[in-house]
């Protein structure tokens, strides 16, 4: 009995974390098994993102985080989501996938004077989760005018924490610190934590 109780709690609190995960319904049947890698470089970032996942408890131990670069439509966004559900299902873990536009609309909220969050509320939820997934960084610079302060800050306080990152962006390597900073990159880069390129075409040309 004790079992049985132990794995419907365990079901109900997966089932919870996973609505809690941002992922959003486009997103929530993308699966490592249902991204197409027809060449080599697709299928070195399954490979590298699906290990990320089975590894997770080493992630966790080490706070490794992972850049995923690369031009749009090649599925980043895809195996972010397989990553977030996967931990979810099997380690149990605290996800969320969220975008650094939401990050400033999320903060830029709290300065209402009807705000009942503070800056530090969010910021802290930010810094909670065991793992976190910031997309479409480099869109943000158009969405408001917190630079990349803000994204170092979270990125900063996870790293302290030793709380693993994934940064997804269209925008190279070279250009990634014009929106998150030297330091926040040099933090996501530390350790184990690695690199994953998108360098095809877009998948998106051909629907």
């Amino acid at each position: 009995m004790r079992n049985v109780a132990r794995n419907e709690r365990r079901a109900e609190i997966v089932n919870q974390r996973l609505i809690e995960s941002g992922i959003t319904p486009r997103f929530r049947g993308c699966t490592f098994d249902t991204f197409i890698a027809d060449d080599q470089a697709k299928r070195t970032a399954l490979e590298r993102c699906r290990r990320y996942a089975e590894e997770f408890d080493a992630v966790m131990q080490e706070g490794r985080s992972q850049l995923l670069l690369g031009n749009l439509g090649t599925g980043k966004t895809h195996l972010a989501s397989a990553i977030v559900q996967s931990v979810i299902r099997e380690f149990t873990a605290s996800a969320l996938l969220t975008t650094a536009s939401e990050i400033a609309r999320a903060v830029k909220a709290t300065f209402a004077k009807s705000s009942r969050l503070s800056e530090r509320d969010v910021l802290d939820e930010l810094a909670g989760v065991d793992l976190l997934v910031i997309d479409e960084v480099g869109v943000q610079v158009s969405t408001g005018d917190f630079g990349p302060g803000l994204l170092h800050e979270v990125i900063d306080r996870r790293y302290q924490q030793v709380l693993p990152t994934i940064v997804i962006s269209n925008v190279t390597l070279e250009d990634l610190p014009r929106f998150i900073g030297d330091r926040a990159l040099d933090r996501l880069r530390q350790g184990s934590s690695r690199l994953v390129r998108f360098t095809w075409d877009s998948a998106r040309r051909d629907a």
